[in-house]
């Protein structure tokens, strides 16, 4: 039962589109799956378990950032003018994430738990590709106005807009990316052995690093292909043997685009954000600087950018959306300057723990961020705490604190 919840985890992270009230209380499916997996391990393991996940990560020194993580995510309840919508977001970002992310330091205990929670990731990837693959194709059940055919089409997946789905499948397939990599570079580590033979366990990996790049690619998201393209790039820079073509083939792609006009002028509107959904973020980004001043220590508070960033909006020609879309912004209006330093110091001790297998994802987490939102929306929170624990279980393996392979060493 314990071991089903490693395979369930993953693949019930897109249930959170499903929302409803249990009396007066807003829920969403996802929320009670968490509640079901933590409530079925508790009766398990019981205290003990509790006791064994908190050692775990107090063991290396998780304690007081995740301490200082709920604290400020506490605070920006009261400095919400919302307390209960804003206590709503603190147990789905915050609290429930942690959870299991203790629940998970108890349960991966051998190389099968984590073989279980990889394959369980890649095979969401692959669902969520396939999914949007129908979409693009059929033109059936994109949500107004991604579904305009038939230049501006765009997939979402199981997901309301398209940028929903490429911020899932990227961090999940810079992950199957370095473990791709690692299969060719580490044979003899046990974390490489996704599946018996090496044939099996490298298609594995590569489906899932495809999947999450035809996810990407179909739902024309422009930040998490950089985002992607960035990860992989990092990834071959960190193996050794990789390094300098890597290198070499960068420099010569980028004088290829500088040289192509065409292409030239549409990544420069790109970068520059000269483009219609760039210019879109410069106003965005501008009025919430101008809100920040105002509210420099604590920012807005949870949930409540929307309602505090009125006074502030002078282009009325566009929407208020729930976030800045940019994760130092986000992170400000959402927990203040202290939420920026707490989420700061988990970045850093993730890549202390975590060694180099965190690089890409962070890369790809953060890259994503400069445009979007990475984190603060119900699946990608949990999907943060899953692959920080998957990484730091890899950190362990790759260390050279396992044996090899059965079938290798013998």
């Amino acid at each position: 039962m314990l071991r089903l919840i490693l395979i369930l985890l993953p693949l019930v992270l897109p249930t959170y589109v499903v929302r409803f009230k249990v009396g007066s209380l807003p829920t969403t499916l996802l929320e009670i799956f968490v509640f079901l997996f933590l409530a079925v391990w508790t009766y398990q393991r019981g205290i003990k378990g509790w006791k064994n996940g908190c050692a775990q990560l107090c063991s290396q020194k998780w304690l007081w950032p995740l301490a200082a993580w709920l604290v400020v995510g506490a605070l920006g309840i009261f400095i919400a003018p919302d307390h209960l919508a804003a206590l709503g977001l603190w147990r789905a970002y915050f609290l429930e994430p942690i959870l299991i992310f203790v629940l998970l330091a108890d349960l991966i205990k051998t190389d099968g738990d984590k073989r279980l929670l990889i394959r369980s990731l890649i095979f969401i990837n692959i669902f969520v590709a396939l999914w949007a693959a129908f979409q693009f194709f059929t033109g059936l059940g994109i949500p107004s106005p991604w579904n305009a055919l038939p230049a501006g089409i765009r997939a979402t997946g199981p997901f309301p807009y398209p940028n929903a789905l490429a911020l899932f499948a990227v961090p999940i397939s810079a992950l199957c990316f370095y473990l791709a990599m690692q299969c060719q570079t580490i044979r003899y580590s046990k974390f490489a052995c996704l599946a018996g033979r090496q044939d099996i366990r490298n298609s594995i990996l590569w489906l899932g690093f495809l999947s999450g790049l035809a996810a990407t690619l179909l739902a024309k998201s422009d930040g998490g292909l950089i985002a992607l393209i960035a990860a992989v790039l990092i990834t071959l820079i960190l193996k050794r043997r990789t390094r300098l073509p890597a290198i070499i083939i960068a420099i010569l792609i980028g004088i290829l685009l500088c040289s192509i006009p065409v292409v030239r002028n549409t990544v420069s509107q790109k970068i520059f954000f000269k483009d219609w959904s760039g210019q879109v973020r410069l106003v965005m980004w501008q009025e919430t600087a101008a809100m920040l001043k105002n509210r420099p220590i604590f920012g807005a508070g949870l949930g409540a950018y929307p309602d505090v960033i009125q006074p502030y909006h002078q282009a009325t020609w566009m929407e208020i959306f729930q976030y800045p879309h940019n994760i130092l912004l986000n992170l400000w209006s959402e927990v203040g300057l202290l939420g920026i330093l707490a989420f700061t110091w988990l970045l850093v001790l993730w890549i202390k723990r975590g060694g180099l297998i965190a690089l890409p994802i962070l890369a790809a987490l953060l890259i994503q961020g400069l445009v979007d939102v990475p984190y603060f929306k119900n699946d990608l929170a949990i999907l943060f705490w899953i692959l920080m624990a998957v990484t730091l279980s890899a950190h362990k393996i790759t260390a050279g604190e396992y044996p090899r392979c059965d079938h290798q060493s013998k």
